[in-house]
This record gives C-alpha cells, structure tokens and sequence, in this order.
C-alpha cells in the first residue's frame, strides 16, 4: 500500500528516508519553519542521493517565506536529483509564521503561489504578483542544464471550508489533519468532492491525505504513554488548523468533540489581548521538541482518540484499514517527537506495512 511519513525537516536525520523506503514507505514529506527547524530542501537533496524509490516533498512550505519562483525552483532542482518522485506540499503556515510573530498567509495568497509554482513547472510564462509589481516569468533554462522542469503533484494543505475549496480548484491532492474517526473523514471527504464538482473537475481527481500523529504502544501502556513518549503535543496542532471547520458542522461531528478541540486550541494559542499573554518566540520554542509539560493537561483521551493512531500492531493495522475505508486515499502520519522517529519509522514498517 502507499503511506507517507512526514517529519520536521533536521539535517542529521537523512538516513531516516532511506529507512522508511527500505521498510515499504512510498512518499516521504519535510516540514519547514525558519525559526523551528532545519532546510527542508537541504535534508530532501541528500536524502534524493540516497534513495531510489521514495517520493519526496514538502510537507508544507507556504507562499510567503518562499516566494512562487523560488519554491519552484527548489522543486525543479529536486526533481533533478530525484527525477519523477517529487511532489510539492504547500500550505497557510500556521508554524512557520506564527513563530515568527507573523499571520499566516491567506487563501488568495496561496492559491496565486500554487498557480505561479504549478504553471512554471509545466513550462509556462505566468504573471506573478510581488512586492507591488506584476510581470511576467519563465524559467529560463528550457535543457535541463541547471533543473528539471517538470509538472508535479501539487499538495494542498487545508484546514477550513475556504482552504478546502481553494485546494479542490488547483490541487492533485488535499493534506488535511484527520485520525482514525470514520465521521470527521467522511464529512471531510464529502466537502471535498463536493468542492472538486464545484470546481467543474472529473470526481475522484483530487485526492485525500490525512495527517496524523503516531505512537504504538508497548504491552502495559495508555494512551498517556503516547503523549509522554510518543507525539507529545501534536493533537493539538490538529485543533488549532481543524477548529473553524469543525464549528461549521457541530451538528453532524457533535458539540463534546468540536468543543474540545476548540477548547485545547485557544488554551495552546492563548488570548492575544490578554497583558500576561506570553510572547510568541516563548509559545513556539517549544513547538515540536517532545512534550511540553504544560501542555499535558490539554491533551484529553478524548482528542487522543480523535486525532492519533495509536495501539499495539493490530490496532494500528485497524485504524490504518478504517481510515481508507471511510475516505481516505494516502494515510499520513507526521512524527512530530525527532527524538523517537526512527523508532517510530520501525514500527510502521514492521507493523502496519508488512501487513498490508
């Protein structure tokens, strides 16, 4: 079966591809923060010398650290090294700017960035807006001598009705934060078909990606234990990005659920008005390093259950199955804890996709 990993870009974690590939991974995906994190076209160039199979992407880079020019030509010089298994995931980025104090970018913002970035990778002259000014642009170099200038899959990230419908207009495929709940995914799925209709493009065209947080669990452990030793604070990244959605259709998902997550969002982003309110390089230092004791009593059963897969084998196996049946087209499961992902790449290889 074809399953992504993404992962926070770190340089020194490489070998973590050529891993993943050798258990059975088809598509492997790097997060980008310029505050947080590693250059993720950096680890992605290495690891392309590395493998042979793997599909590689971003997983997600935005439209305002990078400008469209520039991300297409990471793209195409990645697809020089890695010829025909490079992808591109583009998002708002709710890390990368809010870690640096700034707002993510809006849907005009991205869909102008997709629309640039596609368009030069088929070959196209296109208009791009920058800095006030719109010319028009070209790669220049039409041999390959410098990159390779290719279309590629282009990945959405979307976390509300608005990013869910920019992404049903001009994406191969829709990232979006899920876990192993046949409700949310079946919703989901149904507003993005519908969107793709919308859209006037053939049904089934665009595909759905989950993102979802991992830790399979040794004999005597809880759910507590995935917190603590596996994805640390990682739900709560899906209540911040599926918040407005969920609140849209508290209905169909139930208000305990949508209320939770909403909840665990405001309490990890704070009140911006509030005078004691924490400063944003404090809240985002600790974004993705493990588990932020402070966070813990954020992180209930309840949205565990919502957002992770997590279990021994066999219920790994299960949740992996029910996903794909309710809608699901490329499971996807971000290791957000760099300290255990290489054991966390393991036992995906070893008990999910030697079983599929």
């Amino acid at each position: 079966m074809d399953f992504c990993i993404g992962t926070c870009a770190k340089i020194d974690q490489v070998d973590l591809v050529k891993q993943a590939e050798d258990l059975g991974v088809t598509h492997f995906g790097v997060g980008e923060g310029p505050l947080l994190f590693s250059d993720p076209y950096q680890q992605m160039a290495i690891a392309a010398t590395r493998t042979s199979t793997i599909n590689l992407g971003t997983m997600v880079t935005n439209p305002l650290t990078r400008s469209a020019p520039v991300t297409a030509n990471s793209i195409a010089t990645l697809n020089s090294l890695a010829p025909g298994r490079t992808f591109l995931g583009i998002g708002t980025a709710n890390n990368a700017l809010r870690s640096m104090g700034n707002r993510p970018a809006t849907i005009k913002e991205l869909e102008h960035s997709v629309e640039v970035s596609r368009g030069l990778l088929r070959g196209e002259r296109v208009t791009h807006r920058w800095h006030g000014q719109e010319t028009e642009i070209e790669f220049l170099d039409t041999n390959g001598l410098w990159y390779d200038v290719k279309d590629v899959p282009v990945w959405v990230a979307a976390g509300g009705p608005k990013g869910l419908k920019a992404a049903a207009a001009l994406a191969d495929a829709v990232i979006y934060c899920l876990g192993p709940q046949p409700d949310m995914i079946k919703l989901v799925r149904r507003e993005l078909d519908k969107a793709v209709a919308d859209a006037g493009r053939p049904e089934g065209s665009v595909k759905l990606i989950s993102l979802t947080w991992f830790y399979q669990t040794q004999p005597g452990e809880t759910w507590e234990d995935g917190i603590t030793n596996g994805f640390g604070s990682g739900p709560i990244s899906s209540c911040i990005t599926n918040a407005g959605f969920m609140n849209e259709h508290i209905d169909e998902l139930g208000a305990p659920i949508v209320e939770a997550s909403t909840q665990a969002a405001m309490a990890y982003l704070g009140d911006p008005s509030a005078a004691d309110q924490p400063h944003y390089l404090d809240t985002w230092a600790k974004y993705l390093r493990g588990l932020d004791p402070a966070h813990k009593p954020l992180i209930t059963k309840e949205l565990v259950d919502y957002w992770c897969m997590y279990g021994g084998p066999e219920e790994l196996q299960q949740q992996t199955q029910v996903m794909t049946d309710s809608g699901v087209d490329l499971v996807s499961v971000f290791l957000s804890n760099p300290f255990t992902a290489e054991r966390d790449v393991n036992d995906i290889g070893t008990s999910i996709l030697a079983h599929a």
